[in-house]
């Protein structure tokens, strides 16, 4: 069989396109690379690509060479050549055809970005690039490209309880993801961590057809920022302190406790794990311990026994009225402990009592989240971070976000 024949049906070309011819090519320093020469039969008329002027036949004015990257053939880079016709349109004069291996404008065929594209979820773009022998700006150009085509597939018509975090991108800047609580993918990434941060992402939410007025809760953590932006964007919503961000002020508080009385105590040095974990997550000698110094009528012990009964009104299923009781007695115990870091946490419960109490009526958590947020933290740190904030958000929307990009790579 001709080669010519075998690639074209490979290739799966229709007429009037065809592989002319096909060759390998010294590249240096003993490489070689395939070359695929197309063409197209001579006294073809090709469709004006305009808009509206779609079936209109026009002969072809010229062509201009063009080349494309393939994915590899084996262990040789690939290229695809072809002079790309430009038709004589009555209308709109001298417009190039589209070819149907490649977007117009790209440097490579869509077999081979739709194979980046999805390498991109598993690898760092720098280190595909590498392997690939291209330089990752380009990757990035077209990645970037199908996730923003995907992204504008997106319908949050539905989308009444969300979750809002923060996390960090270098240093002390920020981003904030938001997280659909029922479908469990990210739907808006921003950078900055405060009432901003949720005026864009209403903006984004309407432009893929949210309604603000539908959302009807929204959980968080006990941001001033995040409360405004709440407050003034989304009118309907109620908040909702997500848990383990209550739990983990507690367990600050706790800690605070532990150093202040460890500098007299040296009883309690190496110990903080002992009094933050849940004694199912300690071995039995680290749960003995416990219970020994517990014995010794430590400050500590007494702030422990705090957090565990926050724990204990969580775990209990208890309904709202159940826990305002319970929640309101707890803080009335920290207040009297004589305990400062205790106070200022039962301070800050009832700052936010509604919000927290809100959970038992609606149970729902920013879990969703905290697990996007490890995925974040491993592909940040595998990348070795990100040159700007527009690479970081494509790279969230592709590893976490449920975006239909076969949708837009098979186009």
């Amino acid at each position: 069989m001709d080669t010519s024949y075998l690639f074209t049906a490979a290739l799966q070309l229709q007429s009037p396109w065809k592989v002319e011819s096909v060759d390998f090519r010294d590249a240096g320093d003993g490489r070689q690379e395939l070359h695929i020469m197309i063409g197209f039969e001579a006294g073809s008329r090709f469709c004006c690509p305009e808009l509206g002027c779609g079936e209109t036949v026009c002969p072809v004015h010229d062509t201009r060479e063009r080349t494309w990257r393939h994915p590899d053939f084996f262990q040789y880079k690939a290229f695809i050549h072809a002079g790309v016709p430009r038709v004589s349109c009555p209308v709109h004069g001298a417009r190039t055809v589209p070819v149907p291996w490649a977007r117009p404008g790209s440097g490579f065929t869509l077999l081979f970005e739709a194979w980046a594209v999805e390498m991109a979820r598993h690898l760092p773009v720098s280190t595909l690039a590498e392997q690939v022998g291209e330089t990752d700006t380009r990757l990035w150009r077209f990645i970037s490209h199908y996730v923003d085509e995907a992204r504008k597939l997106e319908d949050y018509t539905g989308v009444e309880a969300i979750g809002i975090d923060e996390t960090s991108r270098k240093g002390h800047n920020y981003i904030t993801v938001v997280a659909d609580l029922v479908e469990h993918d990210v739907i808006n990434v921003t950078s900055g961590k405060d009432s901003i941060t949720v005026k864009r992402f209403v903006g984004d939410f309407m432009d893929h057809n949210g309604v603000p007025e539908y959302v009807r809760l929204v959980t968080c953590d006990m941001s001033l920022g995040f409360r405004k932006g709440i407050r003034e964007h989304l009118p309907n919503a109620q908040r909702i302190i997500d848990k383990f961000h209550v739990v983990k002020h507690a367990n600050e508080a706790v800690d605070k406790v532990r150093k202040a009385e460890g500098r007299s105590n040296p009883l309690l040095k190496r110990t903080k794990y002992l009094w933050l974990r849940n004694e199912e997550s300690l071995t039995e000698l680290q749960v003995e311990t416990k219970r020994n110094l517990t014995r010794q009528r430590l400050k500590t012990g007494r702030a422990c026994r705090m957090r565990e009964v926050l724990q204990d009104i969580y775990a209990d299923g208890s309904t709202s009225s159940e826990a305002w009781v319970r929640l309101h007695r707890l803080c009335s115990w920290m207040m009297r402990s004589r305990l400062e870091p205790m106070k200022d946490f039962a301070r800050m419960i009832r700052r936010h009592f509604a919000e927290i109490i809100a959970y038992f009526e609606h149970p729902y958590t920013n879990a969703v989240l905290e697990g996007v947020n490890s995925v974040i933290q491993n592909v940040k740190r595998r990348a070795r971070g990100f040159r700007n904030m527009d690479y970081f958000a494509t790279m969230i929307y592709l590893t976490c976000g449920k975006l239909d990009l076969k949708a837009v790579t098979t186009t």
